[in-house]
């Protein structure tokens, strides 16, 4: 109870004086009194250079109004509180206006009076009963509400059990229709490998049939030459001969070797040449065509993919991301011996012997760290993953140019010609119904960076300034990121990123924490290895090692800034 108390009394001190609301963006002036910035920047005439406090009448410069961060994580984290947690502490019940405890119960207004107000001129003639005796009254009331809830509760639990069966029904034509993709594609790998068998066996048959004429033209040739080296042989051994044994039986001897005749046998028969022509034909056709499905296939499955993600809220995007980051192999599925194909008018044997139609659970759990992992080797650099850069001084010889995206940047926001510097404007606009631009982030005051990254490596860096050093959220963040609402800026909504404020900065982390990096940042830079899902955050004044996130990125990833303080401005480089 002592809890809830000080929790009340701490969110009524976070009440700007002016607007009675809760502090948006705390502002202290010399006097010690804190408001909203854009409250006490409009208190007084806009002209004057001093303004007087509305609290204690004391006269101040303008010039002297600074955030007040204190009051900004205070807030913050009052925010974050469990509403029960502010609930006052339930007290004996008293008259409000006379201070008299309420003896009584008014059955025309629902209020608890006090012997005063019984008899005051708005209750004299109402119905009026003991507080007790109206307690007893109304337990009829409740029971008969209560047998009212029951017999709903029978109806739902009804209507429940006729959703989990229709549940279990569609899981298993889930896993139908598993086995059935399971299928096609093993059928289609079985095309596959029959027509790589057949065409094999037609090429190493055609290779021995050569193999065999090979043997016989060597054979043939072979013959014949030794035949000519002995009649050359012969007609030589004559030339050393005396005259008489030379000219003996000369002319037969002259005549045999006239008559010599080269039969040149053919290497490769035209047969087999017109076989290997057409082994030669075959394989361009099927090269050809499996060229010209896997285009089509990869299209198609593109637009089919696009589909489905656009298809998906922001909550089905990070539990398909969840999903597919803890099943890795969904596309390695161990698959049974080949079976004839599966008609969809009869139902199959599943392959998967625990499921059945009373379908036994079916969902593992799916482990959230499994998506996204952290990091900070903040003491040394560490490899980054890109290809030849091995330290931060590397990197900064590979940073990339940049430009700010208008298009996507809150209305708030001055973007300069050059869209290189981003600045929030001195006295933001109160939150109003919203910006209807589907690009533009709103509530939120965010721009996105150009260009995006959907492989390879990308290097930037960004120069910030502001009063006390100005705040802001630096980092990257997916492609499918919603632009309107509540933005959670965490690595699984799509978002890897450090909050930079004054002489603070942090990594956020998971949901609602954030790690301390001991560093006072004037001017950070960001790589990504998109191949490698790394994210990596330098000091680009010292070149030291900040962070970095390890992810599984879903598509495309842009540069993301949120600037926090007004006056905070965020300058690209180069």
């Amino acid at each position: 109870m002592a809890h809830q108390q000080f929790t009340g009394k701490l969110q009524e001190e976070m009440i700007c004086p002016i607007c009675l609301d809760i502090l948006q963006d705390p502002a202290t002036i010399d006097c010690g009194h804190s408001f909203c910035l854009s409250c006490i920047t409009q208190s007084g005439e806009a002209a004057d250079s001093v303004l007087k406090c509305p609290l204690c009448n004391k006269i101040v410069k303008r010039d002297t109004i600074t955030p007040n961060w204190l009051l900004v994580n205070l807030v913050e984290k009052i925010q974050a509180m469990n509403p029960s947690d502010m609930q006052p502490e339930t007290e004996e019940l008293r008259c409000l206006r006379h201070g008299e405890k309420c003896h009584y119960f008014c059955e025309v207004d629902g209020k608890f009076l006090c012997v005063v107000c019984r008899e005051s001129k708005d209750h004299k003639t109402h119905n009026t009963t003991l507080i007790e005796e109206a307690a007893q009254n109304y337990q009829g009331r409740i029971q008969s509400q209560i047998e009212v809830l029951q017999q709903k509760e029978r109806e739902i639990i009804q209507v429940m059990a006729q959703g989990e069966h229709c549940i279990k029904v569609s899981m298993y034509q889930v896993e139908l229709e598993k086995e059935m993709v399971i299928e096609a594609f093993r059928q289609l790998r079985k095309v596959i490998k029959e027509e790589k068998s057949f065409l094999l066996s037609r090429i190493n048959w055609l290779g021995q049939e050569i193999s065999k004429g090979e043997k016989l033209y060597v054979t043939s040739t072979k013959s014949q030459l030794n035949y000519l080296r002995k009649l050359k042989d012969s007609l030589k051994s004559r030339q050393c001969l005396p005259p008489g044994q030379l000219l003996q039986d000369i002319k037969i001897a002259l005549c045999r070797s006239e008559a010599f005749r080269f039969l040149n046998p053919t290497p490769v028969s035209m047969d087999l040449e017109k076989k290997l022509s057409d082994i030669k034909s075959r394989h361009d056709s099927l090269t050809k065509s499996l060229k010209k499905f896997k285009d089509i296939l990869q299209a198609d499955s593109k637009k089919d993919k696009s589909k489905f993600l656009s298809g998906l809220s922001e909550e089905d995007r990070k539990s398909w991301y969840l999903a597919e980051k803890n099943d890795p192999k969904t596309n390695k599925t161990s698959e049974p011996e080949l079976s004839p194909p599966v008609d969809r008018t009869t139902k199959p044997v599943l392959q998967n012997p625990k499921l059945s139609i009373s379908l036994s659970p079916l969902f593992r759990k799916r482990n959230r760290d499994s998506f996204v992992s952290y990091s900070s080797n903040r003491d040394s650099s560490e490899n980054l993953g890109s290809p030849g850069a091995t330290n931060i001084e590397e990197l900064k010889t590979m940073i990339d140019p940049l430009t700010l995206d208008a298009a996507s940047a809150h209305p708030d926001l001055i973007i300069s010609q050059d869209l290189k510097t981003v600045t929030l404007k001195p006295v933001p606009q109160r939150v109003c119904a919203g910006d209807t631009d589907p690009e533009r982030f709103y509530p939120f005051r965010c721009v996105l960076g150009l260009p995006g990254l959907c492989s390879g490596c990308q290097t930037w860096e960004a120069e910030l300034q502001g009063p006390e050093g100005g705040g802001c959220v630096v980092g990257v963040a997916s492609e499918l990121v919603p632009r309107k609402g509540m933005l959670q800026i965490e690595p699984l909504s799509g978002f890897w990123a450090l909050r930079i404020a004054g002489s603070e900065c942090q990594a956020l982390t998971e949901t609602g924490t954030r790690e301390d990096l001991s560093v006072c940042l004037r001017k950070v830079g960001v790589h990504v290895n998109h191949e490698c899902g790394k994210v990596v955050f330098y000091d680009a004044t010292t070149s030291n090692h900040l962070y970095t996130f390890h992810a599984s990125f879903p598509g495309q990833i842009f540069p993301f800034f949120r600037l926090l303080v007004p006056g905070t401005q965020i300058t690209l480089s180069p």
